[in-house]
């Protein structure tokens, strides 16, 4: 039976939070060696305490045990450690998120009842409602968990009250006037529009330069072609005066490849209009192709041309003002809610033995002060505003991992 992974319970959340992915959890925890997988391990030795609650290894081990007596026959012998390791992470994610988010949600005054439950595990449904294994009742889901059915439920009902402090805590209390903000992208990209060059104008420039190498002496095209190539290609060939080294078929868009290898050494091709722009070809040199030979591999036919690229305007697509608003709310939500959620994380006496450590929250960054101005009243030269701004880093690090 196909799993379903818990992608909008406490167990996401505190990988989210934590700052750390799936791989992060499983490249954490250093390989064990023969050695100390042989070694008799302290079952009572706590991997991860919240305050004064304590999680052991006996505890983390039987849960895994539990999982792997409902799931293990779906596991292939060789994925066994990494899978161990993943559940492991998971176990010790949730119970930090279970005494820490969950508990902060509590203290808030925040209760989840069954219609705030109800209308939770609706919405967790509808995100699978497309797949063929779809469950359709929040029993059928937690039974495809690798996880106990209690555990699962629990960890959906702590989502469900975390998710209502959010709701209470940040998003209600977000009043950014997006509609604005999405006027303001929309209304930027129609200028930018409106300020690209035409396309007639493009056609017309390659045609001027088309119509100066007709007019150059056959021993002098060469020459004029790299000349002209350097001085208004709008490829980065216009270094080498055009020239693109040899290429096979295949390796440029259709309509270049067809009038490459159709044009004769030494001439130059009519204008022909791709997906890029109009170009201006030039071949130099062909080479036929070659059979396999004793250890000689064969060759593909191959050409070798120069070329001048006049690029077509691109024009930008316009979104739908809705679309942009949904980008730039959610954008933003993400990472309000990342901010809260390490917030209360960092004020919480969280403890993890060394394999653990990756669960921790990171540290608050520095606050970045205003550039000072100097005597004069000049603000602060751009380096020492660049420094600072350098100090911010970890924290829109953070910030990039939440959106994703």
């Amino acid at each position: 039976m196909a799993k379903i992974k818990i992608a909008c319970t406490a167990l996401a959340a505190a990988a989210l939070v934590a700052g750390c992915s799936k791989n992060d959890a499983v490249d954490a925890p250093a390989e064990n060696t023969a050695a100390e997988s042989a070694a008799a391990k302290d079952p009572n030795e706590v991997m991860v305490s919240v305050g004064e609650k304590n999680l052991t290894r006996g505890e983390i081990d039987q849960r895994v045990a539990e999982v792997l007596k409902k799931d293990g026959d779906n596991i292939p012998a060789e994925q066994l450690d990494y899978q161990k390791r993943m559940i492991e992470s998971q176990i010790a994610q949730s119970f930090i998120m279970d005494n820490t988010i969950a508990v902060k949600a509590t203290e808030l005054g925040y209760k989840v009842g069954d219609d705030d439950f109800k209308a939770f595990t609706e919405k967790l449904l509808k995100q699978f409602a497309n797949r063929p294994d779809a469950p359709k009742t929040i029993d059928e889901f937690a039974d495809k968990m690798p996880f106990p059915k209690d555990f699962v439920m629990a960890q959906i009902r702590n989502q469900a009250l975390i998710d209502k402090m959010i709701e209470g805590e940040v998003s209600s209390k977000n009043k950014t006037d997006y509609a604005a903000e999405a006027k303001k992208i929309i209304d930027g990209i129609k200028e930018r529009n409106a300020k690209l060059p035409s396309p007639a104008d493009a056609e017309k420039k390659i045609k001027e330069l088309k119509a100066q190498l007709d007019a150059t002496p056959e021993e002098e095209k060469a020459a004029k072609f790299a000349e002209l190539a350097a001085a208004n290609s709008d490829c980065p060939s216009k270094a080498k005066g055009g020239d693109l080294g040899f290429f096979t078929h295949g390796q440029m868009v259709k309509e270049f490849d067809e009038a490459a290898f159709a044009l004769p050494v030494g001439k130059i091709s009519d204008i022909v209009k791709t997906t890029f722009g109009y170009h201006l070809i030039y071949v130099t040199e062909k080479k036929d192709a070659v059979e396999a030979k004793d250890d000689k591999p064969a060759e593909p036919e191959s050409v070798k041309a120069s070329h001048i690229l006049v690029k077509t305007p691109s024009v930008e697509q316009v979104p739908e003002e809705a679309d942009v608003v949904k980008f730039l709310k959610s954008r933003d939500e993400r990472s309000q809610v990342g901010e809260f959620l390490q917030g209360i994380l960092r004020k919480a006496n969280i403890k993890t033995a060394d394999e653990y450590k990756y669960l921790l929250p990171p540290p608050e960054p520095p606050k970045v002060e205003p550039p000072k101005a100097d005597e004069d009243g000049e603000a602060a030269e751009p380096e020492k505003a660049a420094d600072q701004e350098k100090s911010a880093e970890p924290q829109k690090a953070v910030e990039t991992a939440a959106e994703k």
